[in-house]
């Protein structure tokens, strides 16, 4: 009964948190600049409500689950390309070349899960599972590596601890990081720890959306990008536009 409660109520937390994000991003105007992010933090209310208001109906529950995920990834890479896209505005080539790589990404790891689907022996249900694990793992190993790059870099791009930007990268890194843990022993171990999986993916996910909330909330200004310093990051996107040019 205490487990019962307990899980509703990590499962609620995040849900009442991130309504009062998009409402403060909406009345700052954020929405405008971080269009993925909202549509990610209305995106998961909405869709966890539906997933509450189903969950008597085991089958359709489970079927709604993968696709809420499937859709949730997409949305979770966007958002991260969106924070490389607002750091590189001002590095209008480099953020070319960015958008590319991430088109590129993307259609290696669907090609990736499609792959491993073919290639697993059993019924349509079982390489269905097994292409749907394939693919997270495979968006998670990105997109973790991707937000890795971002906090080695991140002295390149002027990035203070005070921005919601940076608040909203960490607050990935934290849950992504451990579902990447949870999906590799997931592999390794089974689904005999299932529970403990659920366990580690529900806190981790409350401990980013608090760091979500408490960037969100705090009446901090983003960076002035139209005046960081020269890095090495500027003159690389001019030695890129001047060869573009000739």
């Amino acid at each position: 009964m205490v487990q019962h409660i307990l899980h509703r109520v990590l499962w609620l937390t995040p849900l009442v948190l991130q309504s009062v994000i998009a409402v403060v991003m909406f009345v700052r105007g954020l929405h405008k600049q971080l269009y993925y992010f909202f549509s990610y933090t209305v995106y998961v209310v909405l869709s966890n409500l539906v997933m509450l208001a189903i969950l008597p109906y085991r089958q359709v529950y489970l079927w709604s689950y993968w696709i809420q995920n499937l859709i949730s990834w997409a949305i979770g890479f966007a958002v991260i390309y969106e924070i490389y896209a607002t750091l590189l505005k001002e590095y209008t080539v480099l953020q070319k070349i960015g958008a590319y790589l991430f088109w590129l990404m993307g259609v290696l790891l669907v090609s990736t899960a499609l792959w491993t689907a073919f290639e697993v022996p059993g019924s349509d249900v079982s390489r269905l599972v097994q292409t749907l694990f394939t693919l997270e793992r495979s968006v998670r190993i990105v997109e973790c590596g991707l937000l890795a790059t971002l906090f080695i870099f991140a002295s390149f791009f002027g990035l203070s601890w005070k921005t919601y930007l940076f608040g909203i990268a960490l607050g990935f890194a934290l849950f992504l990081s451990m579902q990447l843990a949870v999906v590799a022993m997931r592999a390794y171990f089974g689904s005999g720890l299932g529970q403990l999986f659920n366990w580690l993916q529900q806190i981790t996910y409350n401990l980013g959306v608090l760091v979500w909330m408490f960037y969100t909330i705090k009446s901090w200004r983003p960076a002035d990008l139209r005046v960081l310093p020269k890095t090495e990051l500027a003159a690389w996107n001019e030695t890129l536009q001047e060869l573009l040019h000739r």
